[in-house]
């Protein structure tokens, strides 16, 4: 019956991404299809729930691996989030499936509140340290699921794709954000989304979301519009019948958490300072349809050091941003597993 609504759903997915309105959306989404039906197995993952510290409930995928190398001397996990108005199931699958079952990482895909089957109003969020806070719940998940099972210490990377690799960078330089330091040995990030100030979009985008900035000024100085629609996704109208896990805007609280405001400094003291400095794994795909794939890649390069010299900014030549999700894996496994 799961297989059978998996195809179902798909044809009906299918048909939304034919109409003439999808195909003239900013990036493409066929490598994602393509993979989706020459897999031979659906992706039938039953999420968890887990309560939030507000009490809202928050969805969570499990991948984890069906056997760890006997040489493996620590049990190493992922916890990964998706970009804006997505959630878990969208194409995120691929990865962790791949990171689970190559290379032995469990791999853990929350639905940030208001997105996919998580709980709190759709796109939204009470202020942007919740969205922080809801990190801080779902990284004690995971170390609870990890932490010294067989003997082997356990180690947790915390990445992001899009919008999700821009939450994660706000999340690592959060003022007095004790478990960066405490919990976390690394961060990947995956065609990472560093805002408007990052200077990095293409010149020739066509841009995915449509930004209210009168609703970010009078936030910020009324603080009164935080639960306003201010970042509006351009999901065909097809496509968002079809598949209820994806959301259509952002408010003002959702999107100040997960765009980072001066991203160079942020990733730089990510990867240098003394107190919480863990190695940055980022790659970009070269025909990205968003970013200057280069310019996105020198946040690493011109913050690596000698100290840091594990850390790695790669430009992946022939990838875009959505196709990146189906072999990324290939290079995130023997990166994190090097670390170990």
């Amino acid at each position: 019956r799961n297989n059978r609504w998996g195809t179902i759903h798909n044809q009906q997915i299918m048909t939304a991404l034919a109409t003439t309105e999808f195909r003239n959306q900013p990036f493409s989404f066929s490598e994602i299809l393509i993979a989706s039906n020459t897999s031979n197995e659906r992706d039938t993952q039953k999420p968890v729930k887990i309560l939030a510290s507000d009490g809202v409930e928050l969805s969570i995928k499990v991948y984890e691996p069906s056997s760890t190398p006997p040489s493996a001397t620590t049990r190493t996990s992922l916890l990964f989030y998706h970009g804006g108005g997505a959630y878990s199931g969208g194409g995120y699958q691929y990865l962790a499936k791949g990171l689970s079952e190559h290379y032995g990482i469990t791999v853990f895909l929350p639905d940030i509140r208001g997105h996919g089957a998580s709980g709190g109003a759709r796109g939204d969020a009470p202020s942007k340290e919740q969205v922080w806070r809801d990190i801080d719940t779902a990284l004690d998940f995971a170390k609870k699921r990890q932490d010294y099972e067989d003997n082997k210490a356990s180690k947790i990377y915390l990445g992001g794709h899009s919008s999700g690799g821009g939450l994660v960078v706000n999340y690592a330089t959060e003022k007095n954000n004790t478990k960066t330091d405490i919990m976390l040995d690394g961060y990947v990030l995956v065609s990472p989304e560093l805002g408007y100030m990052s200077e990095t979009a293409r010149p020739d985008r066509k841009d995915f979301a449509k930004v209210n900035v009168f609703a970010f000024i009078a936030n910020g100085i009324f603080g009164v519009l935080g639960h306003n629609k201010a970042v509006q996704y351009a999901y065909p109208e097809e496509l968002l019948k079809v598949d209820k896990g994806l959301v259509a805007f952002n408010t003002v609280n959702m999107a100040n958490a997960i765009t980072p405001e001066h991203p160079k400094e942020q990733l730089e003291s990510m990867m240098t300072a003394k107190a919480f400095s863990k190695p940055v794994g980022l790659w970009v795909g070269g025909d990205d349809e968003l970013f200057v794939a280069e310019k996105v890649a020198d946040f690493v390069h011109t913050a690596t050091t000698a100290d840091n010299q594990n850390s790695i900014g790669k430009v992946l030549p022939g990838e875009n941003h959505l196709g990146i999700l189906v072999q990324i894996h290939e290079q995130i496994g023997p990166w994190i597993t090097a670390q170990n």
